[in-house]
């Protein structure tokens, strides 16, 4: 062979080399997704296993931890982006044991036999995100009350906590599980205050399980007509039964809510916290429509539904309402609203259902 055909059959075996390893891609070419990252692109987001804190970080002594989930999205934990996607984040298992084995893997070391037994009534736990062309920020709300005993069979209050916090950065759907390690830590190392109030742990849940009544969440359907502000909506009363939905007299306006009084007097409603019409739920903001939808013991803006409910239930809208207005609100179901719950915060983050205690809108 000579030295030309031994280049060119060189030349034809580093070429045929390559095309086998690009149709049988070795681990180190396209490493496999672990179950963590698979997990992640369905939106769920699993806590980690890890030991946290040193008893040195506590302010009491603890002999254990009890976990009760009063939250009211007992479902979800809020919504993440996953490229141009939308959609829910969830937990890995069920809210009760996901929070009871979160809370026995981080804190169990720190248990000793004279410590106060506490129980912690979660009330909400919810993330939420706002992509951004200069960084991403990751939003997290923890709230729950701490209750501590030393017979294990009556508690009194040690403390509360209900803070919303901002992350900055690049990748923060990866880090969700870390923001969430954070704020239980933080509620762990939260001093306890004095209380002389005894309370059987039956009394305790029911309390605030207790929140959950109320006929906006009880009642099969809300009723049609006007709610003129956030208590006649969580009591299923409203205030205007009969009305109409009209475009605005001027450009800026969109909505116009006309009611009737019961002796028959027409005139624009100046004060609407929400409407049902054939019973579709809307928030009144501004002159415009947000749409709102019930989801286990809360109401969440439907638009941060699955896209194609999204779709479907804005055609459903435009049926409802008809004619210009019914595709001008069908058309406008990307509008953002900003969550008005947590001043603090230097970001506001995108609304995406309302608190059911104070009818703000919350992440």
């Amino acid at each position: 062979m000579s030295t030309k055909q031994a280049l060119l059959l060189s030349a034809v075996l580093t070429v045929w080399g390559m095309a086998a390893m690009a149709q049988y891609p070795t681990d180190e070419i396209t490493p496999a997704k672990s179950q963590q990252q698979i997990d992640l692109g369905k939106g769920i987001i699993t806590l980690g296993k890890e030991k946290l804190l040193t008893a040195d970080k506590l302010p009491q002594k603890i002999s254990g931890i009890e976990v009760v989930n009063a939250t009211w999205d007992t479902a979800y934990l809020g919504f993440i982006s996953l490229g141009s996607r939308w959609m829910h984040a969830s937990p890995d298992k069920e809210m009760t044991a996901y929070l009871s084995e979160f809370v026995e893997n981080a804190f169990s070391h720190l248990y000793t036999a004279e410590g106060t037994k506490l129980l912690w009534i979660v009330d909400d736990l919810r993330i939420g995100e706002q992509p951004g062309s200069v960084g991403e920020k990751a939003f997290i709300r923890l709230k729950a009350t701490a209750y501590g005993s030393t017979d294990g069979q009556t508690y009194k209050r040690l403390y509360a906590m209900d803070e919303a916090k901002l992350n900055r950065g690049i990748g923060l759907t990866k880090k969700h599980h870390q923001f969430i390690a954070s704020a239980f830590m933080e509620l762990l190392q939260k001093a306890p205050e004095k209380s002389d109030v005894s309370l059987t742990k039956t009394d305790i849940i029911q309390r605030h399980l207790q929140r959950r009544q109320m006929p906006a969440l009880t009642a099969p359907q809300m009723k049609d007509g006007v709610y003129q502000n956030f208590e006649e909506f969580r009591k299923n009363a409203p205030g205007l039964t009969q009305f109409e939905i009209k475009k605005g007299e001027y450009e800026y306006e969109w909505v116009d809510i006309i009611g009737t009084t019961a002796d028959g007097r027409k005139g624009r409603v100046r004060s609407c916290w929400a409407i049902v019409k054939d019973g579709n739920v809307f928030r009144y903001l501004d002159g415009k429509l947000v749409q709102l939808e019930r989801l286990n013991y809360g109401y969440v803006l439907s638009r941060y539904l699955k896209d194609s409910r999204d779709r479907s239930r804005s055609a459903v809208v435009g049926a409802v309402l008809g004619g210009v207005l019914g595709a001008m609100i069908a058309s406008g179901s990307g509008h953002m609203v900003s969550a008005d719950a947590f001043p603090a915060l230097k970001v506001s983050p995108d609304a995406t259902a309302i608190d059911m205690e104070t009818g703000a809108f919350i992440f």
